[in-house]
């Protein structure tokens, strides 16, 4: 029987059926079925543990307990019924304990929202809590803390614990928190009035449409909505809502890079990068929100007709004042809010909401008061905007005065028989608001319209001239309080931005004072010099230094296109070339096109810091320029020599330029560059003795290698980066594979660790897919499975094509040893198509063969043809829903490994050594080339340890590989 409605503190307990979209999409009849069977399981738990069902959204439910014990009960329930019964998918659960806000036999508020963010956080199968229940159930329940993630739409951040029982899952990849590539949206610290069936009218027309564009007048509020939006529906995009703001793009030219680069998408080659997103976009379930993109003019219109195009499951939120102009868009026009109703009126509601922010005690309770409140709205025509801006005044004065001011600003406009249109209105209020600054105050208005993405205090000041830290303190609180400037207290620094209307007034004022090339003259300067003080830290402060560029971009793009096209070469050197040292590292790529696109000028110009610029645009090779990268960087070694230049440290050109080596396939090479930065410029750096372990295990030289590993990692460590440490643990792991497996593991699992700590994501996908494949070859297939999940993922977000290939042709194997012989031979048809991958897995070379085994000839050339019509995209995403239909099952199994992690084809190759075969003997045997056999004989020794035939002889005797009484040997 149902429960009564629990009131008070009461535990909410959220559901979610995970990627049901794309269940749906596939199999409708099939989930109609399956969601009836969940209900029933869900519902009957919830029931048993006295929970009052609430809500049922989408394929989930929202229910309300009042205790948290029996809420988490419930969820364990629900849990282990659900993994028995034979469904497509896993349901995800959050809870959180709060007061709760009661209507109409409904629950509502803040409260309400943690909970549902706390579950949106889960993966299929996990049961999250939020600190406030786990303080009311930690003596009852196993909890897992998890850490502070920050809430979609929530101010702070809130620790999570996951619920630990017998029949539930306990391991899954980290959150899908914004911490984790679950998008950026940003946290909003006020509420949203006036607007809660346009959300849910936006929403429906996302999930109809793929594209979405928000149209209506500056100021009505349509950032604030899509924002709003976004946060509503983030559960069902699994790959995150990604807002790109265009305001700050100063050239149309500039929106691939702009939305790239807040994807973290890599240029690939020469590659335009519009076709570089489509292909790394092509198979993405996610929301990208395009703001403010009238200012990208045609150029955003063709770039998302373009992804569009390429993607299935793409959808576009866009704000602008018109239409985009692309087929099957789906306009929405943000209307005012409504200001017909007196003090009911929505507007009405948002000016006292805005009001008692700044006077706590204000009221609507006088008539006069509500009736100048009204008029107020009126007067401005319902547009958000203007409301804040004229509410904001009510801390020095009162509705009324606020009227009789705001009106004379509007008297000469009552001549036409029209009246003023609502963009004059906006415009008009805030004029209105300017005018009542004083002269310091709009002179620092004026100045903070030329940062692009907002700014600090340090920032304004050093741009503000004439006036100290206190002076601009003092007009910057004012100018808060007017709702001229908002300010973001969310992290340990203030950060402050200006309404995109705001700017644009601001900005002509600065140009009407014919002081525009002035100010965005120190405002470069200032980024300059900032971006050379974080490069010369960035070693010992590599996260600090990363994340103010990463904070900064706007500012520094801003920066760097002014100071470029005003001939200000030394100033925009300054900045290419220290951000793309620096961005490189979280996959910035964009800013290494700065460092390439200046290289000209600079050169010209002959600028002091030419060869950091060149050091910065050998990192291209990371971006697939290989040619190009190795030729930039041996010309900044070539000119850091010459005493009239000022270079990054001695060496670290060096070090570019070997990378650019390897990238074109000239190992020897790069082995020879790596030693010659270790031993010439000193093995105390971080990146240069890793570095040369990695050119000697590449090489083969195993033994050389493992004896500087230790040393390698020791020196990285004492370097004070995580990234370059990462590096070291990565490179480490890869030499002691080849003798010390479990050491390479534990290499490998402490760079992932470092990885999630300080969020090194460079090279998340290398150490997961490297660990998975050591993993495989050991028959560890839980720890395989979830590695290989993660690296596809990590690839697939940065767009790193070529490492992609690489990750999922090494899958089919895993699957193969798990005899899943069906998807092995779907995803190695899906690899034999270009770009091919065989070189760099060598278990695919004889795969085939062995799944007619499994499978018989027909089926397998079946499958095989089948995955030969997948795209790169379509393949990692099968490979994905494969791992994740594996990992469902309760327990996973592979066949026993080879002895000595020995591939089948170098068991085949050890046993013909053992029965006295020559390298050509073999080759013909096998049917393989002479240098293959010996290759293969090669590895192998170095695997097993020896290092010549008698001991590999003796040893594949004494592990089975051969049998010694069919053999005239010892």
């Amino acid at each position: 029987m149902p429960s009564q409605r629990p009131s008070g503190t009461v535990t909410f307990l959220f559901t979610d059926v995970a990627d049901s979209t794309r269940l749906w999409e596939e199999s409708p009849a099939d989930m109609a079925g399956a969601v009836r069977a969940h209900d029933v399981i869900v519902r009957g738990a919830i029931e048993r543990h006295g929970g009052y069902v609430f809500a049922t959204g989408g394929d989930g439910f929202c229910a309300a307990f009042s205790t948290a014990a029996n809420a988490i009960a419930a969820a364990i329930e629900s849990q282990r019924e659900l993994s028995e019964a034979p469904l497509p998918f896993r349901v995800r659960m959050g809870l959180h304990t709060g007061e709760a806000v009661e209507r109409d036999g409904n629950y509502f508020g803040t409260e309400v929202n943690r909970a549902a963010r706390v579950m949106a956080l889960g993966h299929g199968g996990q049961v999250l809590v939020s600190q406030a229940t786990e303080t009311l159930a930690r003596d009852r329940v196993a909890l897992r803390p998890l850490g502070e993630h920050p809430l979609r739409g929530l101010r702070g951040r809130v620790a999570v614990f996951q619920v630990l029982a017998d029949g539930l899952a306990s391991e899954f990849p980290v959150l899908s928190s914004a911490d984790y590539f679950a998008g950026n949206l940003p946290h909003q610290v006020s509420s949203l009035v006036g607007r809660d069936v346009l959300v849910g009218d936006v929403a429906d027309a996302i999930r109809e449409h793929r594209l979405v564009t928000l149209t209506g007048v500056g100021g009505v509020g349509k950032t604030r909505l899509a924002i709003e939006v976004g946060a509503d529906m983030a559960s069902e995009f699994p790959d995150g809502i990604w807002i790109v703001e265009l305001a700050g793009v100063g050239d149309g030219s500039d929106v691939p890079d702009a939305v790239a680069t807040t994807l973290g998408v890599t240029r690939q080659g020469d590659l335009p990068m519009a076709e570089t997103l489509a292909g790394a976009l092509a198979g993405r379930r996610m929301l990208l929100g395009g703001d403010d993109c009238e200012h990208g003019g045609g150029a955003v219109a063709t770039l998302m007709a373009t992804l569009l195009g390429r993607s299935g499951h793409l959808r576009v939120l866009a704000t602008s004042r018109e239409s985009l102009g692309v087929t099957s868009e789906a306009i929405v026009t943000v209307p005012p809010l409504q200001v017909d109703r007196g003090v009911a009126s929505e507007a009405v509601t948002l000016f006292a909401d805005r009001a008692r922010a700044v006077r706590p005690s204000f009221e609507l309770s006088d008539a006069a008061a509500a009736a100048a409140v009204v008029d107020i709205c009126a007067a401005l025509d319902g547009l958000p905007l203007g409301i804040e801006l004229a509410a904001a005044r009510m801390v020095a004065m009162s509705p009324v005065e606020v009227r009789d001011r705001l009106a004379d600003r509007f008297r000469l406009l009552q001549g036409s028989p029209l009246g003023p249109d609502r963009q004059s209105t906006l415009r008009h209020a805030v004029a209105w608001s300017y005018d009542l600054l004083t002269d310091d105050e709009r002179s620092l208005l004026r100045v903070s319209s030329v940062f692009a993405g907002g700014f600090d205090l340090a920032s304004v000041v050093a741009v503000a001239d004439g006036l100290d830290e206190i002076d601009v303190l003092r007009n910057l609180d004012s100018l808060v309080r007017k709702s001229l400037v908002v300010a973001d207290h969310s992290a340990v620094t203030t950060r402050y931005r200006l309404f995109e209307t705001i700017r644009q007034f601001a900005e002509d004022r600065l140009v009407e004072s014919e002081q525009l090339d002035r100010v965005r003259g120190r405002h470069a300067a200032h980024f300059a010099a900032r971006a050379s003080s974080e490069w010369d830290h960035w070693t010992t402060r590599w996260r600090d230094a990363v994340d103010w560029v990463e904070l900064e971009l706007d500012n520094l793009r801003s920066a760097f296109r002014w100071s470029s096209d005003a001939g200000e070469v030394a100033v925009a050197t300054d900045i290419a070339a220290h951000v793309a040292l620096m961005g490189f590292s979280v996959q910035l790529f964009e800013t290494l096109a700065w460092a390439e696109e200046l290289l000209a000028a600079a050169t010209a110009a002959d600028v002091a810091r030419l060869p950091r610029l060149y050091t910065a645009a050998g990192y291209a090779c990371f971006a697939g320029q290989p040619d190009a990268a190795r030729h930039n960087a041996r010309r900044a070694t070539e000119l850091e020599a010459d005493p009239r230049y000022d270079p990054c440290e001695p060496g670290y050109a060096m070090f570019v330029e070997a990378l650019g080596q390897v990238y074109c396939g000239d190992l020897a090479r790069y082995v020879e560059l790596t030693a010659e930065v270790a031993t010439r410029y000193g093995t105390e750096r971080g990146y240069a003795l890793a570095a040369y372990v990695d050119g000697l295990q590449s090489a083969g030289r195993v033994d050389e290698a493992l004896a500087l590993t230790d040393a390698s990692v020791s020196v990285a460590r004492g370097s004070g980066s995580p990234y370059w440490l990462t590096y070291a643990l990565w490179i480490a792991g890869m030499a002691l594979a080849h003798r010390d497996r479990r050491r390479a593991l534990a290499a490998w699992d402490e760079g992932i660790a470092i990885v999630r700590e300080h969020r090194v994501h460079f090279f998340e996908g290398f150490l997961a897919r490297d660990a998975a494949r050591l993993h495989t070859s050991d028959g560890e297939a839980d720890a395989a499975l979830l590695l290989f999940g993660e690296s596809i993922g990590a690839f697939h977000r940065a767009g790193n094509v070529p490492q992609l290939v690489i990750t999922v042709a090494s899958v089919p194997a895993l699957f193969e040893r798990l005899e899943r012989f069906e998807p092995a031979a779907t995803l190695l048809g899906a690899m034999s198509q270009p770009p091919s991958s065989s070189h760099h897995v060598p278990e695919l070379v004889d795969m085939e063969r062995r799944l007619v085994v499994g499978l018989g000839r027909s089926r397998s050339a079946e499958l095989i043809a089948t995955g030969a019509t997948f795209d790169l995209d379509r393949a990692a995403g099968y490979a994905r829903e494969q791992i994740a239909l594996v990992r469902r099952e309760p327990a996973v199994a592979m066949r026993p490994s080879r002895p000595g992690g020995l591939s089948r084809r170098e068991v085949e190759v050890l046993r013909l050594v053992a029965a006295g075969r020559t390298s050509s003997e073999i080759a013909s045997e096998l049917f393989i080339s002479t240098r293959t056999a010996e290759h293969h004989i090669a590895n192998s020794y170095t695997k097993i340890g020896v290092s010549n035939r008698a001991a590999a002889t003796r040893w594949a005797f004494a592990n089975g590989v051969a049998d010694a009484s069919q053999h005239g040997n010892e």
